[in-house]
């Protein structure tokens, strides 16, 4: 066992049933909601105000966990949208909400850092693969 092996990142997988959700008293906001419009949107928001109160180290930070939010958001998206789909019988129709579903949130590619695109495409297959 080399030094090196102390400190290497486990894998671990990650289940749909697994991933926490928020409380139900909780209030919706950009940090905890599985609305692709609303997180982008309310994250360009939360760092503009930052900026607008001074607060640069604050929105740096921000941009600098940009990613792991949004991993987190896909995360949040999935199981949503997985909860959503369950009350479709019609696998035609089940595939075409989550083709509209993921859509909507592909509207912010431009956005999106190329890990989350992959992550997102990932749940799509996902969601897809469940309806067969």
């Amino acid at each position: 066992m080399s030094l090196f092996d102390i400190f290497k990142k486990k894998p671990t997988e990650k289940k749909l049933d697994e991933t926490p959700e928020p409380e139900p008293q909780a209030p919706k906001t950009w940090r905890n909601t599985s609305d692709a419009n609303e997180f982008f949107e309310g994250y360009q928001a939360a760092i503009a105000a930052l900026e607008s109160e001074g607060k640069s180290a604050s929105a740096e930070t921000l941009r600098a966990d940009k990613t792991q939010l949004q991993l987190d958001f896909v995360d949040r998206f999935e199981v949503e949208t997985q909860r959503q789909i369950t009350k479709i019988t019609d696998i035609d129709e089940r595939t075409d909400a989550i083709i509209k579903a993921i859509a909507t949130v592909r509207a912010y590619n431009a956005d999106m850092p190329i890990q989350v695109r992959t992550r997102l495409a990932q749940a799509k297959r996902n969601l897809i693969g469940e309806t067969k």
